[in-house]
């Protein structure tokens, strides 16, 4: 085993050579070892994530003065129309006390599907698309990815939705009433039918990951006939 560590075998054409070895002797393709490619492919992955519009939504905890919001007016309240019992305490919380971080259980234990059921599809799409990007190229790091979203949900959760309420009411400024309401009902509230749609893919794509497994399970075995 010692021996053969101090081999590589080029990505491209399969040929051995010497681990100091720059470049195939056969090809002329770069070598890599395993350890660079594992850590360019991380690399890789944390610049992509630091340039993600979802991240910087999460890291941005600064506040601009000029757009906190007045708790009385019933915009707020209408816009958020579920739970807003909970949530207008947590906002002026976060307001007042410049807190950077406000703990939500709904946001950590369903993470991306509460982002879309709460409207904040940029942030629910790319948490799920950044949680599919690891597994599939870091399979090791899926289940830590997975623990860090819901961490991360959970911590930043009402301060990402009370950012989005925030921008979407400045938005609506300088209307006329009666279409900033009407905007305000359809902008705002929740949608559970994106979340449950996701749902039944997942579980569908699930048991049929299951199901082929079965199926080769049986016909690969010995005693099936």
């Amino acid at each position: 085993m010692a021996e053969e560590n101090k081999f590589i075998y080029c990505s491209k054409c399969g040929k051995k050579s010497s681990k100091d070895t720059k470049f195939c002797t056969n090809c002329g393709n770069k070598l890599i070892t395993i350890e660079d490619s594992i850590k360019n492919t991380t690399e890789n992955i944390k610049d992509a994530i630091k340039n993600n519009e979802t991240y910087k939504s999460f890291a941005d905890t600064s506040y601009d003065e000029n757009c906190r919001s007045d708790f009385d007016n019933r915009d707020m309240v209408n816009f958020i129309q579920k739970k807003e019992e909970y949530y207008i305490p947590k906002f002026k919380e976060i307001q007042e006390l410049y807190k950077s971080t406000s703990w939500n259980w709904a946001a950590f234990f369903f993470n991306s599907w509460w982002f879309l059921y709460r409207k904040m599809y940029a942030i629910g799409f790319g948490l799920i698309i950044a949680d599919v990007v690891i597994g599939l190229l870091i399979p090791s790091l899926s289940l830590i990815a997975s623990i860090a979203i819901a961490v991360i949900s959970g911590l930043y959760g009402n301060i990402a939705y009370l950012k989005y309420i925030q921008k979407q009411l400045i938005s609506f400024t300088n209307m006329d009433d009666d279409i900033k309401q009407r905007l305000i009902l359809d902008k705002g509230g929740v949608n559970i039918v994106i979340p449950i749609i996701l749902s039944i893919i997942t579980i569908g794509f699930l048991l049929l990951i299951g199901a082929l497994g079965t199926f080769l399970f049986m016909f690969s075995s010995p005693y099936y006939y």
